[in-house]
């Protein structure tokens, strides 16, 4: 088991055994695993910062904060990676009993190669195992697989993947790689392919082997190395459950979107529904898919306005709530059955909803909120630690 050094995380851990009603230190029988910290990443206008919630009673603010607002995060077991992407071009790594601490020197290592003059833009990052990742390079045409257990910049790098031969047509050298997923030894990348950033038609997803880095040809038929077509475009947010990759589409211009499937197995697709520009999307543990929209834009508090809905499994959709329509909802993610909403404010905050509830009729947020806490400031990005504690631990 891990023992937890920081003690501001090590109260989140403790009020939340406190809660579950298993505090008798002497009885070794009745030991859990807590494993529901989340990492949020949030934002104001002019600065960025980590914080650390239950999201029931207790948020640990100011880790890492920066004046710079572009950063994403992921999470590995116990360990957080902080992704500095437009203009920033940094990774750096930090473990939960010091998250003040990076793992790499400085600002973490560097996403840029030598002689790249223009911003790599890191965006996502999917693990291979504990010490292997693939993140994608928005800004450029190979993505880099890495040794996240490197000790120096040198041995940071492992491989480039080569993507330039996706790009959409002779004048254009980026293909606005986006996301990435690993599955069954696979590694999907998702291609939004933009030209002077609206769509060319040429959306894709490269699979490559993750033992061989060899790219995988995805249409026999076709002479060359294919990838999977795409129908609709602009895909900005995924989920894989089971052999599904559910990808999220938004177009700002005009308004448009859906969510589309990509079969792994087979890499067929299919368009679910093509009525909402989606912009956020997460699967629960038995495999519910909730997905936010993209409505507008709310300039006061830098925010969308979206709604909140749930896939059925006819691919209808159904309102979750009538007080999450219209609104303003800044991260979204899932853990178990539980959905975890950043909500912006005057009062920044996060809400857990029940999932596991029928959403046949929308449900009053009151009856399907489990708790909610307040953030310093907006959230924008929320991921979990897999943190194993028990009670004799404190």
């Amino acid at each position: 088991m891990s023992k937890i050094n920081s003690p501001v995380i090590a109260a989140i851990i403790s009020s939340a055994l406190l809660l579950s009603g298993c505090n008798d230190k002497d009885n070794k029988s009745e030991e859990i695993t807590f494993t529901d910290i989340a990492v949020v990443q949030s934002k104001g206008k002019s600065e960025s910062m980590i914080e650390f919630t239950d999201g029931s009673t207790d948020v640990a603010s100011n880790y890492n904060s920066k004046t710079e607002t572009d950063y994403g995060i992921a999470t590995r077991g116990e360990y957080i990676y902080h992704i500095g992407r437009k203009d920033i071009d940094t990774i750096q790594k930090y473990h939960i009993d010091n998250p003040q601490l990076g793992y790499y020197p400085g600002e973490g290592y560097s996403m840029r190669s030598a002689g790249e003059t223009t911003s790599a833009n890191p965006y996502n990052i999917s693990f291979i195992t504990d010490d292997t990742a693939v993140i994608t390079r928005y800004g450029q045409a190979k993505a880099w697989v890495v040794n996240l257990a490197a000790k120096n910049a040198g041995d940071f790098l492992i491989r480039e993947l080569d993507i330039s031969h996706h790009v959409s047509g002779e004048n254009d050298e980026v293909p606005e790689m986006d996301m990435v997923f690993t599955h069954n030894n696979r590694v999907y990348i998702t291609l939004q392919n933009l030209t002077s950033w609206a769509s060319s038609g040429n959306e894709k997803v490269v699979v490559f082997d993750a033992t061989s880095w060899e790219e995988i040809d995805t249409d026999s038929v076709t002479p060359g190395t294919q990838a999977i077509e795409l129908s609709l475009a602009n895909h900005q947010s995924g989920v894989v459950y089971g052999d599904t990759m559910y990808l999220g589409s938004l177009v700002y211009y005009p308004l448009s979107g859906g969510i589309e499937a990509v079969n792994l197995n087979d890499f067929s697709t299919e368009v679910l529904t093509d009525e909402y520009a989606v912009n956020r999307i997460t699967a629960t543990e038995s495999g519910k898919i909730f997905f936010t929209t993209y409505e507008g834009w709310n300039g006061d508090l830098g925010s969308s306005v979206d709604t909140l809905y749930s896939l059925n499994a006819d691919n209808s959709v159904s309102l979750v709530s009538n007080d999450l329509a219209s609104g303003n909802i800044s991260a979204l993610a899932s853990k178990g059955e539980v959905l975890w909403l950043g909500l912006p404010g005057s009062a920044n905050k996060i809400i857990r909803i029940d999932a596991a509830a029928d959403f046949s009729a929308p449900k009053p947020l009151n009856e399907i909120q489990l708790s909610s806490v307040e953030t310093a400031l907006k959230p924008v990005q929320i991921e979990f630690l897999t943190v194993e504690q028990n009670i004799g631990d404190f």
